[in-house]
């Protein structure tokens, strides 16, 4: 099985910024955060330095299969 950026842990990418304050970010950076065209992204700056993460898309689905699937009636049974 062939070993991909994502697989790997990535310290460090250059990125250039352009006119108009535009910054390019480098496709193993984009493909490691798992972005895509339209994605936003959250600098935080703190003590001269920044930090980017993805926003998440949607929070739809993210317990998805956390419980199962009569969890909710069986707990409200419980408190009768």
């Amino acid at each position: 099985m062939k070993k991909t950026l994502i697989d790997k842990e990535l310290s460090e990418v250059s990125a250039v910024i352009r006119k108009r304050n535009q910054l390019t970010l480098p496709s193993e950076a984009v493909n490691f955060l798992g972005l895509r065209e339209g994605d936003t992204v959250v600098i935080k700056l703190k003590n001269g330095a920044a930090t980017l993460r993805p926003v998440r898309r949607s929070y739809a689905g993210i317990a998805k299969g956390l419980y199962e699937r009569d969890f909710l009636e069986r707990e409200r049974a419980s408190w009768e």
